[in-house]
């Protein structure tokens, strides 16, 4: 009886570790970026599905999204009322780009987890097209997990605008 009573306990830990694990949705969501370029094997996912906003992103994030999807960056299909408000993959920082490489995924600490890959090496040999695409997610604890609150690009070598405020810019058009 104590046997399987421990086994439950241990089974029960291991999914509340996973459960807090900061990294968790940054690497799905880059997992599916990365996946949406992967030249002829590419997926056409979309990073901010319903399913994924009520998984992966906090509940002002995913409102945030909702509110801007009202006001697409593209004329919609007939029937369609919402869509997508980025004119520009958000992740992947522009409309072109090449594979997602030497992904990394750094749990920083503090809700802070940063992805830094490189997606623009296809272009050419300029020293540019060799830097990282860096972007730095807050995480925090929300009803139990781990989700994603904001994420902010770094661009030459500072934080730039968040995209949670992004959204809400746009939200307000």
């Amino acid at each position: 009886m104590k046997s399987k009573l421990f086994a439950a306990l241990l089974v029960l830990a291991a999914g509340s570790a996973l459960a807090a694990d900061p990294t968790a949705p940054v690497k799905e969501v880059i997992n599916v970026a990365a996946g949406n370029w992967a030249g002829e094997a590419a997926s056409d996912d979309d990073v901010f599905s319903d399913d994924r906003l009520k998984r992966l992103f906090s509940v002002d994030f995913a409102k945030a999204y909702h509110e801007a999807s009202k006001h697409p960056a593209y004329d919609l299909p007939e029937g369609e009322t919402t869509g997508s408000p980025f004119d520009y993959d958000p992740i992947a920082g522009g409309q072109d780009g090449c594979n997602f490489e030497n992904i990394r995924i750094e749990d920083d600490g503090d809700g802070q987890v940063t992805a830094l890959f490189n997606n623009h090496q296809c272009f050419g040999d300029d020293p540019a097209y060799r830097e990282d695409r860096v972007l730095i997610f807050h995480v925090k604890t929300e009803n139990g997990r781990q989700v994603i609150d904001d994420i902010f690009p770094v661009e030459n070598g500072n934080s730039s605008s968040s995209i949670k405020n992004d959204l809400k810019a746009i939200a307000v058009q």
